[in-house]
């Protein structure tokens, strides 16, 4: 039986918070929990666009209020949404919709919305491409593909652990025997032992560049979404291969991974006749080491001090491996958490403060050579201090979407500095005390 909704023209947009009661939950795997959605008010929805996402405000109990956008993973028309969303061990909102979203849950949401969608008249040949829970926007994009878009060649590629943590798999196999003109390949990276290839997955292993040049068309349109990693292996490695700028999308809520493209352009590359060349002709030249690109990639990966990219609500879109290294997070603890995760709880109101003020200013004076010393969480408990600067991301606009901020550990210091003034204010004390007796005899 499919889960791809008919076909039928729905109105119905708002603005701001509507409510939706979750109507049914559905296991996709051992981490992946889909919800389907039905409005409160029994009104009709909006049509969304085949990868568009949804915002959810959600009142965590001894968290506050938490904003996340989860992709919806069905396609339009149908009188409900669906989202399927991945339980995160340290995720506060992915864990409370596992947890406490039973049926009949209702949950505050905002209109469909994002840029990262199948065009209605998409000329070339797609590549529907993901790791983890990054399928949920394909699997939206390859229902209406199923249904509505019988010309569109398409190929639905997907990565994953196992049969575990593998979500949709059966769905997908149906709607690509089928129709036509989908094909399906999924990679396990490591099989269980109840995993049968040819029945669940189609290779063992991860997806290449070399893989997706051998088995997909070279004039197709990527649409990539999963992890970081898996984002910045495809977007730069499909742009080095000779893949057009213009003809990779990727999704990554955030949007900092600007700050990692290597494009061809970039790269000064030109067309290439080379094992990289998708068919195309000319040379390839060799990457410059220096340009901005590299030595952001090279900085962010090898830099000892921590890296963070905040957007403007204050949701972590940037971990790099010195932030792992001082505060035991990993990439994938950090991404998508409020910084509250390395604040004291007593100081969290006071920075939220600042935050706010520095974002509708677009003006911090820490981002012009002075410092700033504050305490900070790591993952074990720990408490240390560090010090930090921050820069402003800004839109086209000059308006604040983010922030940059580069920290540094100075426990060390900060402990020798407390350590001595402690010594100085008892030799002073000594000294007050000798001076006195001295006076008294």
């Amino acid at each position: 039986m499919s889960d791809v909704p008919s076909s039928s023209g729905t109105s119905g947009s708002w603005a701001g918070w509507r409510l939706f009661r979750v109507e049914e939950r559905r296991p996709e795997s051992e981490t992946i929990t889909s919800f389907v959605l039905r409005p409160v008010d029994g009104g009709a929805i909006p049509a969304h666009r085949p990868g568009q996402y949804l915002t959810f405000l959600v009142d965590v109990p001894g968290k506050g209020a938490q904003k996340r956008n989860y992709s919806i993973s069905c396609a339009p028309g149908g009188a409900t949404y669906r989202i399927s969303v991945k339980r995160e061990p340290e995720g506060t909102v992915s864990r409370w919709l596992h947890d406490e979203a039973v049926v009949g849950t209702e949950l505050k949401v905002g209109a469909p919305a994002g840029e990262f969608v199948l065009p209605d008249d998409q000329p070339r040949p797609v590549v529907l491409l993901s790791g983890g829970v990054g399928l949920t926007p394909m699997v939206s994009m390859l229902e209406t593909i199923a249904r509505d878009r019988r010309a569109l060649q398409a190929f639905y590629v997907h990565g994953t652990i196992n049969g575990r943590t593998h979500a949709f798999g059966a769905h997908v196999r149906d709607l690509a025997a089928r129709s036509d003109n989908i094909k399906a390949a999924t990679f396990y990276s490591a099989p269980g032992e109840g995993d049968a290839q040819g029945r669940d997955f189609d290779v063992a292993g991860r997806i290449t560049v070399e893989w997706l040049r051998s088995h997909v068309p070279a004039d197709a349109d990527f649409f990539i979404c999963g992890p970081v990693p898996f984002l910045r292996s495809f977007v730069t490695g499909l742009a080095a291969s000779g893949i057009a700028a213009e003809r990779i999308h990727y999704e990554f809520f955030g949007a900092v991974e600007d700050l990692l493209e290597v494009w061809p352009e970039a790269l000064d590359i030109a067309p290439a006749n080379t094992a990289n060349s998708w068919g195309q002709e000319g040379k390839k030249a060799d990457a410059p080491a220096t340009t901005r690109e590299a030595i952001g990639e090279a900085f962010l990966d090898g830099q000892a001090d921590a890296v963070i990219v905040s957007d403007r609500e204050g949701y972590i879109t940037l971990w790099n491996p010195g932030a792992e290294r001082i505060f035991g997070f990993t990439e994938a603890d950090a991404m998508g958490q409020s910084l509250d995760i390395i604040i004291p709880e007593g100081l969290r109101a006071r920075h939220w403060e600042g935050y706010r003020e520095t974002a509708a200013s677009g003006e911090s004076r820490y981002g012009a050579g002075d410092l700033l010393s504050v305490p900070a969480l790591c993952k074990d408990g720990r408490r240390i201090s560090v010090e930090f600067t921050i820069t402003m991301l800004r839109d086209a606009a000059g308006v604040v979407i983010g922030m940059i901020a580069v920290l540094r550990d100075v426990t060390a210091r900060f402990e020798e500095a407390k350590a001595l003034k402690k010594r100085l204010a008892a030799l002073e004390a000594a000294g007050q005390e000798a001076t006195a007796s001295v006076a008294s005899s």
